[in-house]
């Protein structure tokens, strides 16, 4: 399965996994990657690269130069706007990608749903038009292990409150009269 199969059904702790997946493997390489839906598979609880496939325009930095390897900044671009897709199931800019914000600068930056706002500022920060104020591919991938680690915590503290509300329902019997009608069996 790839990130195209899942696009738009993503809950906010599986797209935090795969931009940290995909940024830890991409730390140590020399040059970027050129990423698109296709490019990262799902192998279980974890998302890795497939270079078979091949780059999207729309899934491309606007500065791209075609023929090109992309730089690490065009990959952070892109696994932005990869993350963007498969958390909403559409396509940054409309639909255009890069081009758009080549020919629109100043466009404004996407804004995912409610519920997975944390994420937000981390793809806006991805989604520069300008590389050099693109994140780095190791501070994003801190950025990602710590939205992650966020995730379990929330997850977590939605758990215990359900259990605060289960022990909260408990039903006292006071000897004066049974706190639901007896069915005869």
């Amino acid at each position: 399965m790839t990130i195209r199969d899942i696009a738009g059904f993503c809950p906010e702790d599986a797209v935090w996994k795969m931009i940290a997946d995909v940024s830890g493997c991409l730390i140590n390489e020399k040059l970027g990657y050129e990423l698109s839906p296709d490019s990262i598979m799902i192998d279980c609880f974890s998302f890795m690269l497939n270079s078979t496939q091949e780059m999207t325009d729309v899934f491309q930095a606007p500065e791209h130069n075609n023929g090109q390897k992309p730089n690490k900044e065009e990959t952070v671009w892109s696994l932005g706007a990869v993350a963007y897709y498969a958390a909403t199931g559409h396509i940054v800019f409309g639909g255009h990608g890069g081009d758009y914000q080549r020919e629109h600068p100043t466009v404004s930056l996407p804004v995912l749903p409610k519920g997975m706002q944390n994420l937000t500022p981390v793809l806006q920060k991805c989604l520069c038009y300008r590389p050099e104020e693109r994140v780095g591919l190791q501070e994003l991938n801190n950025l990602a292990q710590n939205g992650l680690m966020a995730c379990g915590r929330q997850a977590q503290k939605e758990t215990l409150s359900d259990k605060k509300i289960e022990i909260n329902k408990e039903i006292k019997y006071t000897g004066e009269k049974w706190p639901e009608e007896m069915i005869e069996v």
